[in-house]
């Protein structure tokens, strides 16, 4: 976690997640890029100065939007953390994700509105399509974080969790210091081996022991596995919910994307989204 892409369209959500940026580039010595998409009635890159004129609430749209870009930027440098700040032009939910593939960032960091605000810029469905889509893990912030980050759940089926991905949570969770608890929902549909679960939880719980992390292992039983992650959340005063998800495959029945993103959408806790 070294460079980190912060897409804002200045929303409240998208501020609390620009501010836990901060917090957690200050804490893993990253960088940030806050990167806002303009939406402009016709192609603003190529359109000439003289042009610029025609479209008066544009030009102040985008005044705006470069003096709150500075504003973030400079709180960042008052926490002492590196920051950029990128304004592209265009419509879609495309322009962010191919800026994105572009850069060499290796984390994302955005605000949702969650289920409610999905004809927002960069939010609601934006998030849900970064969750898919995203090869970089996606942190997802709905609300402020007030409180450090200190128990984290891992929920899987822990059918085919790889090394690789399972270690990106470890190390996001060595950043802040926190406890995981990997936690596996039966659901009366599953046909899962009990025994392997508990096997490949152990394997994995390995890997957090010898990173010198903390870690314990969970089952509950719930009717769908988003019902069980929030009831285990609740019970448990979890911080944040971390998930692998196979992308637009959907081999797995949790590893499908929908899972994620139904968990982005109705938890109020933030979301952190790994791609197998």
């Amino acid at each position: 976690m070294k460079n980190i892409l912060v897409p804002t369209d200045f929303s409240e959500c998208a501020n609390c997640a620009s501010a836990y940026a901060v917090k957690l580039a200050s804490k893993s010595n990253a960088k940030i890029n806050f990167l806002h998409l303009q939406d402009t009635p016709v192609d603003w890159v190529r359109l000439s100065k003289e042009k610029e004129s025609q479209y008066p609430d544009t030009l102040h749209e985008i005044g705006l939007a470069k003096s709150l870009l500075r504003d973030l930027s400079k709180k960042a440098d008052d926490a002492r953390v590196k920051a950029e700040i990128t304004m592209v032009y265009g419509m879609g939910k495309e322009v962010v994700l191919t800026y994105l593939q572009n850069h060499d960032y290796d984390f994302m960091v955005m605000g949702s509105h969650g289920a409610k605000g999905l004809s927002e810029k960069l939010i609601g469905s934006n998030a849900q399509h970064m969750i898919r889509n995203a090869e970089v893990p996606v942190l997802v912030i709905k609300n402020s974080i007030e409180r450090d980050i200190k128990k984290i759940i891992f929920a899987s089926d822990f059918t085919d969790v790889s090394n690789d991905s399972f270690a990106k949570v470890v190390a996001f969770a060595d950043v802040l210091g926190a406890h995981i608890d990997m936690l596996f929902v039966k659901t009366p549909k599953q046909k899962i081996d009990a025994e392997n679960v508990k096997s490949n939880m152990g394997k994995l719980a390995e890997l957090v022991i010898v990173a010198g992390g903390s870690v314990d292992i969970h089952q509950a039983e719930a009717e769908t596995v988003e019902t069980g992650i929030q009831a285990f959340a609740n019970d448990n005063d979890t911080d944040l919910v971390a998930i692998c998800t196979h992308g637009k495959s959907g081999l797995k029945q949790l590893f499908s994307p929908s899972i994620a993103e139904a968990v982005a959408n109705h938890s109020y806790l933030p979301l952190l989204s790994i791609r197998l």
